[in-house]
C-alpha cells in the first residue's frame, strides 16, 4: 500500500504544476456556460417552459454540471494518455515493477480530482451563496448523498474510459474509440439535457445506463429530484463489477499480444 500512497502523493505534485490548465478550464467552462445560461433565460422569458424544471432549477443544473465537468471528467484525458502509453510501448515499464498499471492511473486521476477540487472549492462556496436565496439546497442527508455519488462519477470516468483505451492492444490507435465512447456519454449522461426530458420510451435506457452516473445522477440528487435508493446504488455496483472484470479481461488479453509482438 506504500508504494500506491506515495504514487498517489507523485500525481498530487505533478497536478499541481499545471495550475494554469486548470484556469483555462475554469475560463473555457464559464464561457460555455454563459452561452447556455442565455438561451434558457430567453426561452423561459418568452413564456416557454423546460417540462418540470424552474428556471432556478434548470440555471442551477448546468451550473452544477459545469462545476462537476471540471471536477470529476479528468478520465477523458486519462484515457487517451493510456492510448498513448499503449502505443508507444510505454506501460514496458509497468511490466517489470511490483506496479499495476490499472490502479496507477485510478490514483492518478483520483489526484487531479483531489486538486480540482481544492481548487474549486472557493467558487463553490460563492455559488452555494448565490444558489440558496433562489432554491432549496440538500440538507445534510443530501450532501452526504451528493458527494458520494460524486464520488462513484470519478471512479465510473476511470472506468469507462481506461477500458476505451485499451482498445489500443488491438488498434494502431485506439482514440477513435476513446471518441466514440466520449460522444455516447455526453449523449447519455444529462450533458445536453437533463435525462428526464428524453421520450418515455428512452426512459428504461436511461434507468440503467453507467452513463448517468456521470453527471446526471449527482446532479439529480443534489436538487432532490432523485433519491439514492437500493435500485441506484444495485445499478452502479453491478457496473463497477462489469467495468472491473471486462477490464482485468481486456488487460490480460492485451498485455500478451502486447509482448507477442514485441511492442
Amino acid at each position: 500500500m506504500k508504494k500506491y500512497f506515495l504514487s498517489y502523493k507523485n500525481a498530487v505534485s505533478a497536478a499541481l504544476q499545471y495550475r494554469l490548465n486548470l484556469g483555462l478550464l475554469v475560463i473555457s467552462h464559464i464561457l460555455s456556460l454563459s452561452g447556455i445560461m442565455y438561451l434558457w433565460i430567453s426561452v423561459y422569458e418568452s413564456g416557454e417552459h423546460l417540462g418540470t424544471y424552474s428556471l432556478p432549477d434548470l440555471v442551477l443544473y448546468y451550473v452544477l454540471l459545469t462545476l462537476l465537468l471540471m471536477l470529476v471528467s479528468e478520465g477523458v484525458g486519462l484515457g487517451f494518455d493510456v492510448c498513448e502509453q499503449i502505443n508507444q510501448g510505454e506501460i514496458s515499464n509497468y511490466l517489470l515493477k511490483p506496479f499495476s498499471f490499472s490502479i496507477e492511473n485510478c490514483l492518478k486521476l483520483f489526484a487531479k480530482v483531489s486538486i480540482n477540487a481544492i481548487f474549486l472549492s472557493p467558487v463553490i462556496a460563492i455559488l452555494l451563496l448565490l444558489f440558496g436565496a433562489y432554491t432549496e439546497l440538500p440538507n445534510t442527508a443530501g450532501w452526504i448523498a451528493f458527494s458520494g455519488m460524486t464520488v462513484v462519477a470519478a471512479l465510473f470516468y476511470y472506468l469507462i474510459y481506461y477500458f476505451a483505451a485499451l482498445s489500443s492492444f488491438w488498434m494502431i490507435n485506439g482514440r477513435p474509440i476513446v471518441y466514440m465512447f466520449l460522444i455516447f456519454s455526453n449523449l447519455l449522461n444529462g450533458n445536453s439535457l437533463p435525462l428526464d426530458l428524453f421520450p418515455e420510451w428512452f426512459a428504461p435506457v436511461n434507468r440503467y445506463s453507467p452513463f448517468q452516473f456521470l453527471l446526471y445522477v449527482p446532479i439529480q440528487i443534489f436538487l432532490g429530484r432523485m433519491e439514492l435508493d437500493a435500485r441506484l446504488l444495485a445499478t452502479a455496483a453491478v457496473w463497477i463489477l462489469i467495468f472491473v472484470l471486462i477490464i482485468k479481461l481486456a488487460w490480460t488479453r492485451g498485455i500478451k499480444k502486447f509482448e507477442a509482438v514485441g511492442r
